[in-house]
């Protein structure tokens, strides 16, 4: 007998074989003691979950002439046949092959048939979303008004692409990925039936690299076995083009230690050896994680690329760093990752990620940091209020408030700069009983300063304020006037967060509590009467040109 594939070899022959999908298994085992059968039923989920595996097990199970519980006996006349594929009643189609409008009519014309031999003609349609718009319209009759003599099975790894009209009319089950201990467990029992030796954490990487697909890791275990004849970690390795986890452990050792040359060092190493860089990376962001889980959890039970031994070494690195380290350290690999899919010189953006990052790790306590920058803004602020430096003991107390705003759909955190003389949530400032006019005058004077201190810290609201104009101020409520045309202007401005924003520095420059108000232009109102003869002398000169000269006798 020529070889078979682990895969195939270890199918699952009954329900109760199916591993990790007992929500299924029960319910179809369930509807069958029963005899509550629908007449079309739905598998979905990712690759090697057991979908095709348990729509064999039902077609047989639904004709099986000595049924256990609902499990197929595998015993009788009709249950050897359809193991043998010579039943002419279980039909599997491959809808990737036969996706066209022709395939599924011949199909509509066989089913009306009734079966040879079996209670039910059973068609097994496998990956089902490959079928076209027209075969789908042509299938969706036959499910409609189904004969009774007749069983639909379809499969699929993508039930996003099924018609919903199909949907409907199907009994929709959805295939959990495998469990990583489940599949370790099966492979340990494999190889003992084969007797090939193994190592734990061997099988332990073969199932985290299949992500939950059990035909995945029979697959790796199959190439191991024919390479070594046992399944060994640097066999795993060698076979997945993955990165030795001591060397991800080195690596991660002598970034916590911001070691550039151990950590140049190594990445030279790692990819001499042939290893493909988005691998190494991949690998580098598990490790992390991993140490992130520990710290954060103090759990290992997730981690099943490591062994127990290896827990310990992941605890005592916990020690050097901090759960904000993790997580920073984490989000630069992961975005450096990303960037160097699509450099063209993708090892020279890594390591110019690598160094810089490593120049950013710093382990100063954050509350201390923040309190040397408030220190620091405040000397600053004070100096650019009176234009001479100032003690750090006479300094006003800055807060630094982060917030966020939106920019090319990224948030982009904006430091706002405050201090404490401005009004907020009741609290009182020092007035300088200025009045309305002296008001007027200062903003007047100090608006480009104004305009500025909005632009470096939202340049959003000052593309907004600067189509206002200040056109008076009354009980010290300063009214800002737009023209009718900037309808989007007026709005944005008089939303409150924006108008608090713009308050807050309106009342940093000019030193007083004051209110802000925005209007719309009253294109009728009549103009203000001019006050002064230099007001006249503006208006001649604007009607009649240089020809108006103004002299003013002593």
């Amino acid at each position: 007998m020529t070889h078979q594939a682990i895969y195939r070899r270890f199918r699952p022959k009954t329900f109760d074989d199916v591993l990790g999908q007992e929500h299924v298994t029960r319910t179809l085992k369930n509807q069958i003691m029963t005899n509550n059968l629908a007449h079309a039923y739905l598998f979905s989920g990712i690759r090697g979950t057991g979908k095709t595996s348990t729509a064999k097990i039902f077609a047989r199970a639904v004709n099986c002439l000595n049924n256990r519980d609902g499990n197929p006996c595998n015993e009788c006349e009709i249950c050897k046949s359809i193991l043998d594929e010579t039943n002419m009643d279980v039909i599997e189609m491959d809808a990737a092959s036969n996706n066209g409008v022709d395939d599924i009519r011949e199909l509509r014309d066989k089913v009306m048939f009734l079966p040879v031999k079996s209670r039910y003609k059973v068609y097994i349609i496998d990956e089902v979303h490959m079928l076209s718009k027209g075969a789908f319209n042509a299938l969706l009759k036959t499910l409609e008004e189904p004969p009774d003599h007749l069983l639909f099975i379809l499969a699929t790894t993508e039930p996003q692409k099924i018609p919903a009209t199909i949907l409907s009319r199907c009994q929709r089950f959805d295939l959990k990925r495998i469990k990583a201990d489940i599949i370790v467990d099966n492979m340990k029992k494999i190889c003992r039936e084969l007797d090939i030796k193994y190592e734990e954490k061997a099988l332990k990487l073969i199932a985290a690299n299949s992500e939950g697909a059990m035909r995945d890791a029979q697959s790796i275990l199959d190439r191991c076995i024919s390479f070594n004849y046992q399944v060994d970690y640097e066999t795993v390795i060698s076979l997945l083009g993955a990165v030795n986890y001591r060397l991800i452990l080195e690596a991660a050792r002598a970034i916590l230690g911001k070691d550039i040359n151990k950590t140049m060092s190594l990445v030279d190493h790692i990819l001499g050896s042939g290893k493909d860089l988005a691998v190494f990376l991949d690998e580098l962001i598990i490790c992390f994680r991993n140490m992130l889980i520990i710290k954060a959890t103090n759990s290992p039970d997730n981690l099943m690329r490591i062994s127990e031994d290896e827990v310990s070494e992941f605890i005592e690195l916990n020690k050097k760093v901090t759960l904000d380290d993790l997580v920073r350290i984490i989000e630069d690999l992961s975005a450096a990752q990303a960037e160097c899919k699509k450099a063209l010189n993708s090892r020279v953006l890594l390591e110019a990620k690598l160094i810089r990052m490593l120049h950013e790790i710093n382990h100063v306590i954050p509350d201390e940091l923040v309190k040397r920058i408030e220190r620091i803004e405040s000397i600053i602020y004070e100096k650019n209020q009176t234009g001479h430096p100032v003690k750090e003991a006479e300094t006003k107390p800055i807060k630094a408030n982060k917030v966020y705003v939106n920019t090319d759909n990224k948030e982009v955190p904006i430091t706002l700069v405050k201090d404490e003389g401005v009004k907020e949530k009741g609290s009182e400032i020092k007035s300088e009983n200025k009045s309305d006019q002296e008001i007027f005058d200062t903003i007047k004077s100090k608006w480009e300063s104004i305009l500025k201190e909005i632009r470096s810290q939202n340049a959003g609201l000052q593309a907004i304020i600067r189509e206002s104009r200040l056109v008076e101020v009354r009980n010290k409520t300063a009214v800002f006037e737009f023209d009718p045309r900037f309808t989007f202007h007026i709005n944005a401005a008089n939303q409150p967060k924006n108008k608090q924003a713009f308050r807050e520095i309106l009342v940093r420059f000019i030193r007083e509590e004051c209110q802000v108000e925005f209007t719309v232009r009253n294109e009728t109102k009549q103009e203000t009467p001019k006050t002064t003869i230099q007001d006249v002398y503006e208006d001649l000169k604007k009607e009649f040109g240089e020809i108006v000269e103004f002299k003013q006798e002593d």
